[in-house]
Order: C-alpha cells, then sequence, then structure tokens
C-alpha cells in the first residue's frame, strides 16, 4: 500500500559554505505541474541551515495532475518574504519505490541538497 505521508528534508549553505539560518529565512516546496505549480508547504531554517517539510499524498494531486504520485520538487529560499534563490527542479520523485526484500516503501522521506547560494 502507498504511503501516504511524506518527509522532504533540505538544506541551505550561504555563498561561503556556512549553513544558511535566521528568522528572515524560510523554505518553500513546489510541485512543478504542466499549467500551475503546487505550493506543498513552508519551513523555516534551523541553525544548521536544514528545512524540513511534511506531505500528504493530496497535496501533490491537482486539476493538472489528476494522478500524481512522483511529483517535481523544487525549493525557493525567501529573505523576508521575497525570493532569492530557487533550485533547479527535481523530476519524478519516487515516494512510493518498494524494498525489494520487505515489499514495503523505503522512500518515504527524501533528502536533497545541500544547495549553496550564490553571493
Amino acid at each position: 500500500m502507498p504511503a501516504e505521508i511524506f518527509k522532504v528534508i533540505t538544506s541551505f549553505q550561504d555563498a561561503d559554505g556556512r549553513p544558511l539560518s535566521g528568522s528572515e529565512y524560510s523554505v518553500t516546496l513546489m510541485d512543478e505541474d504542466r499549467f500551475f505549480d503546487d505550493k506543498l508547504n513552508d519551513s523555516a531554517l534551523d541553525p544548521k541551515g536544514n528545512a524540513e517539510f511534511m506531505i500528504y499524498a493530496a497535496d501533490i494531486v491537482s486539476i493538472d495532475s489528476m494522478d500524481e504520485r512522483t511529483p517535481d520538487l523544487y525549493f525557493i529560499v525567501n529573505k523576508g518574504g521575497k525570493e532569492i534563490f530557487r533550485t533547479d527542479v527535481i523530476p519524478n520523485v519516487d515516494f512510493d519505490a518498494e524494498d525489494p526484500i520487505t515489499g514495503r516503501a523505503n522512500s518515504t522521506t527524501q533528502a536533497f541538497g545541500p544547495y549553496r547560494l550564490p553571493a
């Protein structure tokens, strides 16, 4: 049975490779679709530059992607509410991949990054 809740983890660094953190920063997790991209969730950055998101399978389904199970994810970093960085799209993230031995989903948590912001 496919999982119905997923966890996405990412991390960001400044141009010098230090963890990006501070209350002025936030990260938005997006799902790229044919007509309208879906905002899946927002997260603050912890002191190590990490952001974590919990999403439901229903969150990745929309009018232009009715049967989607492998979203095309990307992240937007905001500073003071303004976009300052956008990652490339990560195509077809498969949260339903099964472990060949147990037959259970082994990909309900996906991690990406670290991403380094330009100077």
